[in-house]
C-alpha cells in the first residue's frame, strides 16, 4: 500500500496515483495489425508507469515523513 506523498506542486496530501505513458488506442492498434510491436508497446508502457499527483499531475512528490516533506507540508499549510 502506498504511503501519504506531498505534492510540492500543489500541496496535495494524499496516496499518489499511477500514469502511464503512450495511449491505449496506439496499442490495440498495434496488436490487431502486429503482434511483435504491438507486444514490444505494451512492455514499454507497463514500464514507464510513474506514480502523480491525484490532483494536478505533477511528479514532484515527497513522502510525509521525510525532511523535505515536512517543509513542504509546513510551506502549504501557513
Amino acid at each position: 500500500m502506498a504511503k501519504d506523498v506531498i505534492c510540492a506542486a500543489c500541496g496535495t496530501v494524499g496516496k499518489p496515483t499511477t500514469q502511464t505513458r503512450g495511449s491505449i488506442f496506439i496499442e490495440i492498434i498495434l496488436w490487431l495489425c502486429f503482434l511483435v510491436p504491438g507486444l514490444i508497446y505494451s512492455i514499454w508502457r507497463l514500464t514507464t508507469r510513474r506514480p502523480v499527483c491525484r490532483a494536478c499531475g505533477g511528479q514532484q512528490l515527497l513522502p510525509l515523513d521525510t525532511p523535505g516533506g515536512k517543509a513542504a507540508a509546513a510551506k502549504f499549510s501557513a
